[in-house]
């Protein structure tokens, strides 16, 4: 079974028992790289010991062009940790962008990101990323809320945080009339991080108002 970890959407917890933390993690996507008109992307990771025992807590980044990086450190009970613009000063790359595994031997812990431009003259700007606990990810995901209407820019990022290969489906609807826009495979490899950028342009998908997406990644054959 695929899980998916889709970029800038949490899935849903089941209602029931609050849950605080978990022992493995994922960030989807971590960043330090120019972008598009000068802007310059950094991310800063949060991780915090919601309990009163000491944990050994492993970071395992996968670049998107390969490998693996491994950073450990020991985080206190009831206490947390701050990692700022992580691809570069902590694991000393300079145009990166991959996904984030945060791994804890003892309790569960809670993971935050903050992905930002520090390139423009008036401040930083950009959206936070809530890690996702691997054992409540599904292999379904649903944007919804998202347009392809003149001058917008539709971009999704897709990761595989698992250790297989999985084949996903992306299909586009309008959102109102439910008609399907576009259907599409992706292979992903493992903790493989894909973006897929200007999805309009890419899939020459008409102008909408409404749009909605699908992600299935169906069973492992």
């Amino acid at each position: 079974m695929a899980l998916l970890a889709i970029v800038t959407v949490g899935l849903a917890v089941p209602a029931g028992a609050v849950q605080i933390g978990s022992d493995q993690v994922v960030v989807p996507v971590v960043a330090h790289l120019p972008g598009n008109n000068g802007t310059q992307w950094r991310t800063d990771v949060w991780i915090q010991n919601p309990y009163g025992n000491t944990s050994s807590v492993t970071l395992n980044y996968y670049p998107t062009a390969g490998g693996v990086l491994t950073h450990t450190v020991q985080v206190e009970g009831y206490h947390g940790l701050f990692f700022h613009d992580i691809v570069l000063e902590t694991f000393g790359l300079e145009s990166s962008k991959g996904m984030l595994i945060v791994s804890a031997d003892n309790t569960g812990v809670e993971v935050r990101a903050r992905v930002y431009n520090a390139g423009n003259a008036c401040g930083e700007f950009g959206q936070a990323i809530p890690g996702l606990p691997l054992d409540r990810l599904s292999r379904q995901g649903y944007l919804s809320g998202v347009t392809t209407a003149a001058g917008t820019r539709l971009s999704i990022g897709i990761a595989n945080p698992t250790d297989e290969s999985y084949s996903v489906t992306v299909r586009v609807y309008d959102a109102i009339l439910n008609e399907r826009l576009a259907d599409h495979t992706i292979d992903l490899a493992p903790h493989e991080l894909v973006q897929l950028d200007r999805v309009a342009n890419l899939w020459d998908l008409p102008q909408r108002d409404a749009v909605s997406v699908n992600i299935n990644s169906g069973d492992n054959e």
